[in-house]
């Protein structure tokens, strides 16, 4: 999969595109006397559309059908709506996205950070939200990526000089 370009206000966000869990056939181990069925969830390349209007990048996943790599009825949490990349005024840290995110609410959100090269990242889930994903590059503004996942190691920021 070739990477994905996409335009920020400071410059461009370059990452290996975007991915999506489905369930595998369960394994079946036996263990003594008891046999165990394991299932665990697998991520998969999810093929997406961009497209640029209104001011924002919007990504739309392609149909089911158009998805390679896995059976479409193993996908958990399909979910099909465009998603809006934006890049909040003001918000600079955890706190200030959560507040962002819950249109001045905070409750019941919770928050983890995990470090990588380019900064931070921080996934937010709560009652009717997540996970979603805010991005604290070093060098450019808050992006919000919505429910959207990638290898977040492999992300690259190309500022504008």
């Amino acid at each position: 999969m070739s990477d994905l370009r996409i335009p920020l206000r400071e410059g461009v966000l370059v990452c290996p595109g975007f991915r999506i869990q489905a369930q595998p056939e369960p394994s079946l181990a036996i263990d003594g006397d008891l046999l165990w069925a394991l299932e665990q969830a697998q991520w998969r390349p999810l093929a997406v559309s961009l497209e640029e209007r209104d001011g924002a990048v919007w990504i739309t996943p392609l149909p089911l059908a158009q998805q390679a790599g896995f059976d479409p009825q193993r996908v958990i949490g399909w979910r099909d709506e465009p998603v809006r990349i934006e890049q909040p005024d003001g918000v600079e840290d955890a706190e200030a996205a959560i507040h962002w995110r819950r249109g001045g609410t905070v409750e019941d959100v919770r928050g983890r950070v995990s470090h990588h090269p380019w900064g931070r990242l921080l996934r937010l889930e709560g009652p009717g939200i997540g996970p979603e994903h805010m991005l604290f590059p070093r060098g450019c503004a808050c992006i919000y990526l919505g429910h959207l996942d990638t290898e977040w190691r492999h992300l690259r920021f190309e500022l504008f000089s």
